[in-house]
């Protein structure tokens, strides 16, 4: 494996197009053909800034799917290395005030002129963390928090509560119908940490541990 072609990329003088993004004509169109040019969302520094700088996401190195399309997940969503995402799931961080006279965001979202700051809704944060795999379809809602190591979500589920590390969920709402592999087996992984490399050493990491946990998966 090349470790040349397994890394993160970033195009000449794509600081500019972020800070440009949705604000200077022709500056969104530059950054996607720079995303392009990068290699795409699994590789691309300069998405990686966008996100960042203008919708409050952190996205670690080589993770892709539709939470990495600006406005899929809300601000203070942080998704770690290794992630795979699924088409159309959506991270909300935010619900109407259920204990107000009127749940109409006139009244909390001062965006809309109507309000000050103060009034806005509790926004939560969220941790999709690092080799876990998020289902198409996908709807993760304020009372998640996490969403654990090596954690798989099920197509199609609501996610309304965290995720154990290497548990399986599905469902509406998610559930847990059982974990990925063995405690030793977890243990193991998370003594080796394969996600903190990149792919050319990672990928030693993943074939020894695929020999010393054989038959630990469920």
């Amino acid at each position: 494996m090349s470790a040349e072609k397994y890394r993160m990329r970033r195009v000449p003088g794509s600081a500019v197009l972020v800070r440009g993004w949705g604000r200077v004509p022709g500056a969104a169109v530059a950054a996607k053909a720079a995303i392009r040019a990068e290699g795409g969302q699994m590789f691309s520094i300069t998405l990686r800034d966008i996100l960042r700088r203008h919708r409050g996401v952190d996205v670690g190195d080589f993770s892709y799917g539709s939470l990495l399309i600006p406005g899929r997940a809300d601000s203070h969503t942080r998704i770690g290395r290794y992630v795979s995402v699924g088409p159309d799931v959506r991270r909300i961080g935010a619900a109407h005030p259920m204990d107000a006279p009127s749940m109409h965001p006139f009244w909390y979202n001062p965006a809309l002129g109507m309000v000050s700051a103060d009034a806005d809704v509790v926004r939560s944060a969220c941790t999709i963390d690092h080799d876990s795999w998020i289902g198409a379809n996908t709807t993760i809602l304020p009372g998640c928090a996490r969403i654990g190591i090596g954690a798989v979500v099920g197509a199609g589920s609501v996610v309304t509560r965290d995720v154990p590390d290497f548990a399986v969920v599905v469902g509406n709402p998610a559930r847990v119908i059982r974990m990925r592999m063995s405690p030793a087996a977890i243990e193991q992984v998370l003594a080796a940490r394969p996600w903190d490399h990149p792919p050319s050493e990672a990928r030693e990491i993943v074939e020894e541990l695929g020999q010393s946990t054989a038959g630990q998966f469920r």
